[in-house]
């Protein structure tokens, strides 16, 4: 009899059962798939077929939907369903693909270290050194939202200036429990660390004290800055900051083309695992500015992601920063996490130095702004071209702000 009742709700929808229309997509690292639990994205509809579809759910979908997505041209929803379920909401006409929901973890590496290099690099065009020249504006009237494991808002760093916005991790702590969260925010906005030291930092939490969270709660983040951005007229004096990864996810990737599309400048970690970026989500988004990590010495990290889809290295090891122990606790640690709050905060500099800049421009800016070609690592040559064939087309542009020598 339920089997029958499900069957009608997909005639009444306008939906055959027979033959899957939408593609079920598979993970390439089935290790990091939450069992049962799947994105079901819509096809480009508007917003009252999407309204009329929700309201056609049979009972179970409806049960075990989690979240509800309208981020523009991406819509869709979450939740628990069984295979079964699946197979049959395959056959709707209005849905483009389904995917599991995959864990998504920061883009972090914990040293013993200590440095404060990263903002001295980013305002000279030679390497070594220890001062950061900026201009007195430095990111004044822009927003930063910090789509992590949340921020340590009492930080003295950051002045006041960092807020709690929202809470997608499911844990009831409007808190960094964690620390990357706020290394990250510091490194964008804070007095000493920061490089846009007059921003305001948000907190959009997606990911747990564990420094781990879903696919889908990466999305709802991103579908909360956006409105939080376009309710409060902040267009154009916006950016999000993405410094976690996991498997390619078709949709992570089309919410964050979503919400570059609506005007939120998306920094995005090329990841940690030495390899092609093009592998991974959100770095493999292209309408993203994807940012690799560079060492002292301006060699790429040996664990910074690479290829075409990186759009600029910034400097992520031994990174010194804010961190959770204390209102003036710090931390030095290491990753493209630590990169690219760097672009992120260089973005919010520029955008209060020069004015807005729609997402695409202010990355193609930064791009152009770059000190080029004294990147070591970024070529393949010899034997590592053999090995490492996603290096080719790597950018040879590291992060500069246009003022000292």
């Amino acid at each position: 009899m339920r089997f029958n009742t499900l069957l009608n709700f997909f005639a009444a929808a306008g939906l055959v059962a027979s033959a899957p229309l939408a593609p079920i997509l598979q993970v390439a690292n089935v290790q990091n798939i939450i069992p049962n639990n799947w994105i079901v994205v819509m096809k480009d509809i508007s917003d009252s077929a999407f309204e009329t579809h929700l309201a056609n759910r049979d009972a179970a979908v409806v049960s075990g939907t989690k979240s509800t997505f309208n981020l523009g041209s991406f819509k869709g929803y979450s939740g628990i369903f069984s295979q079964s379920l699946v197979d049959l909401l395959a056959s709707s006409l209005d849905i483009a693909w389904i995917e599991p929901d995959t864990t998504v973890r920061t883009q972090a590496l914990t040293t013993q270290s200590n440095a404060t290099w990263g903002l001295g690099r980013i305002s000279h065009r030679a390497k070594g050194s220890t001062n950061y020249i900026y201009d007195t504006s430095a990111g004044s009237g822009t927003y930063a939202y910090v789509i992590d494991t949340g921020i340590y808002t009492a930080h003295t760093e950051f002045e006041g200036r960092a807020t709690f916005g929202a809470n997608f991790a499911g844990d009831g702590q409007n808190t960094d429990g964690n620390g990357h969260g706020t290394h990250v925010a510091g490194t964008i906005g804070s007095r000493a660390y920061g490089v846009a030291k007059k921003a305001n930092l948000i907190a959009v939490k997606v990911l747990d004290a564990s420094g781990s969270g879903a696919t889908s709660q990466i999305i709802s983040g991103i579908q909360w800055a956006v409105n939080d951005m376009k309710s409060k007229g902040r267009v154009g004096k916006s950016l999000a900051n993405l410094s976690l990864g996991g498997v390619f996810s078709q949709s992570t990737n089309a919410a964050v083309a979503s919400a570059v599309q609506q005007g939120l400048f998306m920094g995005i970690a090329a990841g940690n695992d030495g390899r092609s970026a093009a592998l991974t989500s959100p770095a493999s988004e292209k309408s993203a500015c994807t940012v690799g990590a560079t060492d002292k010495n301006d060699a790429r990290a040996s664990y910074s992601n690479y290829g075409s889809v990186v759009d600029i290295f910034a400097p992520g090891t031994d990174i010194l920063s804010t961190w959770i122990n204390g209102p003036t606790d710090t931390n030095t640690i290491s990753g493209t996490s630590m990169a690219t709050p760097h672009i992120v905060g260089l973005g919010a500099y520029l955008i209060g130095l020069e004015g807005t800049r729609a997402p695409g421009p202010l990355c193609e800016r930064i791009r152009t702004l770059a000190t080029k070609n004294v990147l070591t690592g970024v070529t393949p040559t010899g034997l590592g071209a053999i090995l490492q064939p996603g290096l080719s087309g790597t950018p040879n542009l590291l992060a500069y702000n246009g003022n000292g020598a």
